[in-house]
């Protein structure tokens, strides 16, 4: 659903500077050029420096070594999320986009956290790979989960994890973290974006729990479809219920239902390379490109939340690129592998 000028119903100058700001950052975003040089830079250490040359990130990917990119990508996030921040009227909206890295670093905690309880040999304590780009301090995240002293940590994430630790006391399992977590995320995120009172925002958020319960969906379905009632999501424009019965049904069945949630017939394609191949690469690539196809009004609204959503959404697009050709060039894998990010 693309939002036209027109139909916005109220204009908030608040944001007129924060536009601005906006689309001057805009012009920093990464071209189809500089993608392409990278993918045809033979090793990693080529496309980083390749990389290292575009601002911003000659700044974040500084003194970055080969190994460590993913270290120098976090950077980038992280000082978005600082810059776009202090000039924001709304700071806690932007907090909403990085929260998903608290939930990853959690998970880690947690996971690492309760295998020591359970296990009776000597644990030995690796570096955990935490994201730096989250709105919480890794160390004091850290040390709340290690001590299980929750006293330093925002109201939100004290509440969750006095949840949390007694329901993992009683099911350790990390699938058992995994689900609940998830739930506990875009429940949190919901209910946040509904004090804007805002379409535009509920409409994202209901893409993005799409996504989620569709992947989720085709991973569970073929090998355990109890859990499907426990990780499926509540809030997306295909009804969680309406999943659970299409669970015992084929993919035609969860194509119509997409057709039914006024999804494009371009989702065939990715479900049927589901099924021939068992590759989420274009699905991925389909609820990217719905989630930026909605956020593209933002190229041309002054007064409202949009461009800033949009060039967020835009940032943690090309980041999520840079970081897959990274990742691939370090595996020396084939530069085939990339027809999911044409």
């Amino acid at each position: 659903m693309l939002l036209e000028y027109a139909e916005i119903p109220t204009k908030d100058t608040r944001y007129a500077y924060t536009t601005g700001r906006i689309r001057a950052l805009e012009l920093d975003l990464l071209e189809e050029a500089d993608f392409s040089r990278m993918k045809q830079a033979d090793k990693v250490g080529e496309a980083l420096e390749i990389l290292a040359k575009i601002f911003p990130y000659s700044e974040s990917m500084k003194d970055i070594k080969e190994e460590e990119f993913e270290k120098g990508l976090d950077k980038e996030l992280k000082r978005t999320h600082k810059e776009l921040r202090h000039f924001c009227p709304e700071p806690d909206l932007i907090d909403l986009f990085w929260l998903e890295n608290d939930f990853y670093n959690l998970k880690v905690l947690l996971k690492i956290h309760f295998q020591k309880k359970l296990s009776k040999e000597i644990f030995v304590s690796l570096k955990p790979a935490l994201s730096l780009a989250g709105t919480l301090d890794i160390r004091v995240l850290g040390e709340a989960v290690e001590k299980e002293d929750f006293t330093q940590l925002p109201s939100y994430f004290r509440t969750l994890l006095e949840k949390t630790f007694p329901l993992m006391e009683n099911n350790p399992h990390p699938q058992f973290l995994d689900s609940f977590l998830d739930r506990e995320f875009f429940q949190w995120l919901w209910l946040k974006t509904q004090k804007y009172s805002d379409s535009f925002l509920s409409h994202l958020i209901q893409l993005w729990i799409d996504s989620f319960n569709i992947k989720a969906f085709l991973r569970i379905k073929s090998w355990q479809k109890e859990l499907l009632e426990e990780v499926l999501v509540e809030g997306g424009l295909i009804d969680k219920g309406q999943l659970l019965q299409l669970s015992y049904q084929g993919i035609q069945a969860l194509v119509d239902e997409f057709k039914n949630a006024n999804y494009p017939e371009a989702v065939k394609e990715a479900l049927e390379e589901w099924e021939k191949e068992g590759s989420l690469f274009g699905l991925d690539k389909f609820f990217n490109e719905c989630i930026l196809k909605h956020t593209y009004c933002g190229f041309y609204i002054t007064f409202a939340r949009e461009p800033l959503v949009n060039y967020i959404f835009l940032k943690k697009c090309e980041i999520k690129r840079l970081r897959i050709i990274l990742r691939t060039k370090l595996a020396g894998t084939s530069i085939q592998e990339f027809k999911c990010l044409k």
